[in-house]
């Protein structure tokens, strides 16, 4: 959750990112990403998150090759 939320400071992030890495680059840490990237992707179809949706859904995309739906 720490580095998906963090990913409107892009320096914050890559800073997260390099610090977990040995963590966020197992199975599980890129399954844990996913969750969290999830959960807030449903948060955004409810008002949430609304500044950070294109990144989260880039990010869902790079993880996975899909294109998260967008919510109306």
């Amino acid at each position: 959750m720490l580095y998906v939320n963090s990913l409107r400071v892009p320096a914050v992030a890559d800073r997260i990112r390099a610090e977990f890495a040995r963590i966020l680059d197992t199975p599980a840490g890129r399954i844990g990403e996913l969750i969290a990237l999830a959960e807030m992707l449903q948060a955004v179809g409810r008002g949430w998150y609304v500044e950070l949706a294109p990144l989260l859904r880039h990010r869902a995309e790079e993880l996975t090759g899909a294109h998260p739906p967008v919510s109306a």
